[in-house]
């Protein structure tokens, strides 16, 4: 038996060669050509990429690094963690944390050059009382609540924060913003009357502040159907990895993600033969049913189970040498590991390759396809597929960078 302490870790084509097979692909093309063509877009504001929940599962250190080559401006995250990995990955741009702070974070929120988000007359307290640098003032964004009714202040407690801020000299207000609560449906008269309850907010500010501070309310949805709201930052999320919050087609951008793995196992079933637990799915005739190493641990969810899944039910493809893509159903339950689809009217054997999200050829399955099948969003199905599985970043048609367990570039400390 090889000695673990001896044995060499994989590396390059090793570790590719030693890991299941199934990942996913970030294409770092589509992903700058998304953020080009973002900025055309909502030009003069600029761009504030959201980076919470590890870039939406597309991995948030290699993905900040790329938008910062390609001259971003602004960086969000929602916690103070997830920005102390951008700064340890070399992202030098400022970063903004959207969720609060807690007393022991605020050395790390200076160590790291994070800027924090108030939203509350108790985070303005916390922020006051902390010792900072002589002659250092502490950046701050001061969120208002304009009918999300989760964060921020309300709008009576607005002047106070505004006189304590302006008299406070250990921090200054560089940042003023809200957040739409049904911007991804732009016919809500709910999107009107929290844009007017900002234009109130702005009312108090003087006439240095309008100038010298970031303003910004709009999200994906409302930087791309809203022009009203694109002020001087527009917080992108969701549309920079090529999805549109309002429409299922986003002709712009393109999708930045895919799930690919292969086939492990070809089993041939009877007919009436049951498949999976609980037997959810009996072949109505002999089947050849294909087995692939993805599961609801990977971010595939359960609900995309044969008969619990909405219809239509999940797909996969099947791509062949000759150019032809097969789609085929997913079938049986899917469990914690893998995955079964039906291979009966294909000629696919063991190795090939199946995409489980993704494009291949003049066929696709979107995020939205998977989320409808769920019953879910696709924010949720992308931000838990790339937690598991390997990623492969690809430009220019080659893999550039591959990120694993084993790779040693996931899973470090940050302290």
């Amino acid at each position: 038996m090889a000695d673990p302490e001896t044995e060499p870790e994989p590396t390059g084509s090793s570790l590719t060669a030693a890991l299941r097979p199934a990942w996913v692909e970030v294409d770092l093309d589509a992903l700058a050509a998304n953020l080009a063509a973002l900025r055309r877009r909502i030009a003069p504001a600029r761009v504030m990429a959201v980076l919470k929940a590890d870039a939406y599962g597309h991995g948030a250190a290699r993905v900040g690094q790329l938008l910062e080559a390609q001259g971003v401006e602004w960086i969000a995250v929602a916690l103070l963690e997830e920005g102390a990995e951008l700064r340890r990955a070399g992202v030098s741009c400022p970063i903004l944390v959207l969720g609060t702070a807690q007393p022991s974070q605020l050395p790390l929120y200076r160590r790291y050059g994070l800027t924090p988000t108030v939203s509350s007359l108790d985070q303005l307290d916390l922020w006051s009382a902390a010792r900072t640098a002589r002659g250092r003032r502490q950046p701050l964004h001061l969120k208002v609540d304009t009918g999300m009714n989760r964060l921020g202040l309300s709008l009576d407690e607005l002047p106070t924060a505004f006189d304590r801020l302006r008299a406070d000299r250990t921090l200054r207000l560089t940042g003023l913003m809200t957040h739409f609560a049904e911007a991804d449906q732009p016919g809500s008269l709910r999107n009107d009357a929290q844009e007017q309850a900002f234009e109130r907010v702005l009312g108090h500010l003087t006439g240095d502040e309008r100038v010298r501070l970031e303003i910004h309310l709009a999200n994906s949805a409302a930087g791309l159907h809203r022009p009203s709201t694109r002020r001087d930052l527009v917080r992108f999320g969701l549309s920079l990895f090529g999805l549109d919050p309002a429409h299922r087609t986003a002709r712009e951008l393109e999708p930045v993600m895919s799930v690919v793995t292969r086939v492990v196992q070809v089993r041939t079933v009877p007919a009436g033969g049951a498949v999976g637990y609980g037997g959810r799915w009996r072949a109505e005739r002999p089947c050849r049913i294909g087995v692939v190493p993805v599961g609801y641990a990977d971010g595939y969810a359960w609900r995309l189970t044969d008969g619990i899944s909405r219809d239509p039910g999940a797909t996969a493809l099947l791509p062949t040498s000759g150019g032809k893509v097969h789609r085929v159903p997913v079938v049986g339950s899917v469990t914690m590991d893998m995955s079964m689809i039906d291979l009966t009217d294909t000629d696919a054997a063991l190795g090939d390759e199946v995409v489980l999200l993704g494009r291949r050829g003049d066929q696709a399955i979107t995020a939205w396809d998977l989320a409808d099948a769920a019953g879910t969003i696709p924010w949720e199905l992308l931000c838990l597929l790339g937690l598991r599985m390997p990623r492969r970043y690809r430009s220019r048609g080659r893999c550039e960078e591959l990120s694993a367990r084993f790779s040693g570039s996931r899973g470090q400390g940050l302290w």
